[in-house]
């Protein structure tokens, strides 16, 4: 089964970006991270820390998340310049959106009131490290092949990978830049 390396750091301090969360609850996250994934083989080694960046690298973070954009400057600081674990960042808010995911650098941003909940987002957001995407034209049961508890489906609570999305899992680990330690 391969294993990946996640680092998660929980945003703390003064600011306004600072989570709530503790070490605990993040612990108890990817416990139900690597039930999700699982489904597809693959686990997650995952240590969890107290971050306290830099507020401007922060704040260019937060606001890259909000504005959707794919990738932020200020992240290299915090993933290297080229990262083969998972980084996942815990703030409170990015204006709206549950999670965001910047690929170039491996990492997942997850806010403090998610939609759905916390282990469902950080995976989903992980999903797309993998290159799965969303799944948008119709709600469940459309397309046939998208259960309703289907992992990508944008706004839905599910965790259900399907058989198509395990497939393209599987091809894109050797190129998805994740160096598996197991």
């Amino acid at each position: 089964m391969p294993t990946f390396k996640a680092r998660a750091l929980i945003a703390k301090g003064d600011g306004p970006h600072s989570s709530r969360r503790t070490r605990d609850d993040v612990e108890r996250i990817f416990v139900k991270v690597n039930e999700i994934w699982l489904q597809a083989g693959i686990r997650f080694d995952c240590v969890v820390l107290d971050w306290r960046p830099d507020p401007a690298t922060l704040e260019e973070i937060v606001t890259a998340a909000s504005e959707r954009r794919g990738d932020a400057d200020a992240l290299k600081s915090v993933t290297g310049d080229d990262p083969t674990e998972v980084t996942a960042l815990y703030v409170r808010s990015i204006g709206g959106s549950s999670g965001k995911v910047f690929r170039p650098k491996r990492a997942v941003l997850v806010v403090d009131e998610t939609k759905v909940s916390d282990s469902r987002t950080t995976a989903h957001e992980i999903g797309h490290l993998f290159g799965l995407e969303h799944w948008l034209a119709h709600p469940p049961p459309e397309p046939p092949d998208r259960p309703p508890g289907h992992l990508m489906a944008r706004t839905q609570p599910g965790v259900e990978l399907t058989p198509l999305d395990i497939q393209r899992v599987e091809a894109s680990l050797p190129s998805c830049g994740l160096t598996p330690t197991g």
